[in-house]
């Protein structure tokens, strides 16, 4: 792919955002625990705080969020009407399993694999049968059997959604219990979830999944999705969430014969590649982004210094009097960031051209 750098003419100063490395690389933000909405486990739920998040960045460049390139929303804020669910259950003997969404992997995906939020490595919060078991519970009362989700692109780049995971248990032979499953994609408020082929908006309550429970069990039953984004839509086509933007999702349970019964979902999470969508779509990874800020330049002689910072690391220096041909290499590597650094004892031409990259990437 190409990578925007950064050229200095005279006193001209300028921030870089370098690309290393192009890279398809999966990222995924999930929730294994759930926050209540209110003081009690029957409040609903209202999280803003995915448990997982494998976009985490301690040197983030460009757009983000606390060092986040995605965010998500359970409950209110995630659609116009932000519903809830039912609450918190805390049962530690069913769900709370290992992955996300299906037990084969891939689709599914094993939560070790993922860093937490802050970026520390992969666990698993709340397992079945230990402490601080926690899923999503709904029961058909009160618009206490719909509950909403989204997730919002922080980066600079689209964003291809390609699967939504989650884990949904019920019991078929509780007639009061709901029996039917579907996510559907919400329109409206700030979702904006775009087809690849068409450029438009994914239609509104398109299905993206419905699952129904089997009949006759006599113990709950438990569904572990995987659901393709691409393979929800006709014709089959990638979607993608733009920077800035959001996709709202409704989990819908249904067919049930009294209001109390419950029915539960765990270890939900959203994953996909980011790509960038000024270099015809091709993959990229926002956390191998360096940003390179020069502050100021200065001559003296034959010196040419510059004051500049950069999110990680070192930086080459190359050199070119016709923005052109930038010689065989660097003129100086590993130069570290700082306040008048000199990066061309050797300044002797009419005029310069400098490119600073990422120690060790490949120059213009």
């Amino acid at each position: 792919m190409g990578s925007p750098i950064l050229r200095i003419l005279s006193l001209a100063l300028a921030v870089v955002v370098f690309a290393t490395t192009a890279s398809a690389q999966v990222h995924v933000i999930g929730w294994q625990t759930f926050e209540n909405a209110g003081a009690d486990n029957n409040s609903g739920i209202s999280d803003t705080t995915p448990d997982s998040n494998s976009t985490f960045d301690a040197n983030p460049a460009g757009s983000n969020n606390g060092g986040l390139y995605l965010t998500g929303i359970i409950g209110p804020g995630a659609s116009v009407l932000g519903r809830q669910g039912f609450g918190q259950s805390t049962n530690n003997t069913f769900l709370n399993g290992p992955t996300f969404g299906s037990n084969s992997v891939p689709p599914g995906i094993n939560i070790v694999d993922v860093t937490l939020a802050d970026g520390s490595p992969g666990m698993r919060i709340g397992p079945q049968g230990g402490a601080g078991a926690s899923s999503w519970k709904f029961r058909g009362n009160g618009n206490q059997e719909f509950g909403d989700i989204s997730i919002k692109n922080e980066s600079d780049y689209a964003f291809r959604l390609e699967r939504i995971h989650f884990d949904a248990r019920s019991l078929d032979t509780n007639l009061n219990a709901p029996k039917d499953l579907d996510i559907v994609y919400l329109a409206g408020g700030d979702s904006n979830l775009v087809r690849a082929d068409n450029g438009n908006e994914v239609q509104d309550l398109r299905v993206i999944r419905a699952v129904s429970f089997p009949s006759g069990e006599t113990n709950p039953s438990v569904h572990n999705i995987s659901a393709s984004l691409p393979d929800a839509l006709s014709p089959t086509t990638a979607v993608r969430i733009g920077p800035g933007e959001s996709a709202s999702f409704r989990f819908r349970w249904s067919n049930f014969l009294t209001q109390f019964a419950e029915a539960q979902i765990d270890n939900i999470a959203f994953s996909g590649t980011f790509q960038d969508q000024n270099n015809g779509f091709v993959a990229i990874d926002p956390r191998t982004i360096v940003e390179i800020n020069v502050t100021d330049v200065s001559l003296s002689g034959t010196s040419f210094f510059m004051s500049f910072t950069t999110g990680d690391g070192n930086a080459d220096v190359y050199k070119s009097t016709d923005l052109a041909d930038y010689g065989s290499g660097p003129i100086a590597t590993g130069v570290a960031p700082g306040t008048g650094v000199t990066v061309d004892s050797s300044a002797t031409e009419p005029r310069a051209f400098y490119v600073l990259v990422p120690e060790g990437e490949p120059g213009p």
